[in-house]
């Protein structure tokens, strides 16, 4: 009796953390900015040993993301950014990192020169486990998948598989984020997956 009491009190007390989830989350992130704020208003102030002039540099920094966010989002590009391209292009040691890193972070934000990134299912780590991947490449029958894994969809592990491994879906890459993110507790297009997953199932079993 006491035993099946304690497992209804512990059922409850996981209930109920996992129902302030949502809100731990956004403190965390709000904490982790926050702690960011001050660190970078600290380390200007030791610079500038004032504090106008500490704001008004963070200010000056947040209006530069702003316009560069504008530029990007109204016509696709930014001259401050095609200037530090060209730069840091031209410096050897930091241009293939720096490339590297503009890549993923178009591919993440949807504005990847090579157009609309693929989402796709692919089984991994292995059959019968399908989980979404953004594909990045495809060639000769291979294809180069990034697989991100739950809750930071911006990690995960770069993988080559044959073409008839993948299954393409119409998911775009904020759902798929969304689903990471949410750990599949937000089922995006839940009907298409099913219907998908359960066809492979069939064609495999015939």
């Amino acid at each position: 009796m006491l035993g099946r009491w304690f497992k209804q009190v512990l059922r409850y007390i996981f209930v109920g953390a996992l129902s302030l989830f949502p809100l731990i989350l956004v403190l965390i992130v709000v904490n982790f900015l926050k702690d960011l704020g001050i660190s970078a208003y600290f380390k200007l102030h030791d610079y500038t040993d004032s504090f106008g002039v500490t704001m008004g540099l963070m200010a000056a920094v947040l209006m530069l993301f702003a316009v560069l966010g504008y530029s990007l989002e109204k016509y696709g590009r930014s001259m401050i950014l095609s200037v530090i391209d060209r730069v840091f292009a031209s410096i050897p040691a930091i241009r293939t990192v720096y490339s590297v890193s503009k890549k993923v972070a178009n591919m993440l934000s949807g504005r990847d020169d090579n157009g609309k990134k693929e989402v796709v299912l692919v089984e991994y780590p292995k059959d019968g486990v399908w989980v979404p991947s953004y594909l990045l490449n495809r060639y000769d029958g291979v294809c180069v998948l990034f697989v991100p894994t739950s809750p930071n969809p911006t990690s995960g592990y770069t993988v080559i598989v044959r073409e008839t491994m993948v299954i393409p879906t119409t998911l775009t890459l904020e759902e798929a984020s969304t689903f990471i993110i949410s750990m599949g507790a937000d089922f995006v297009k839940r009907e298409e997956l099913s219907r998908l997953i359960r066809q492979h199932g069939e064609k495999e079993a015939l």
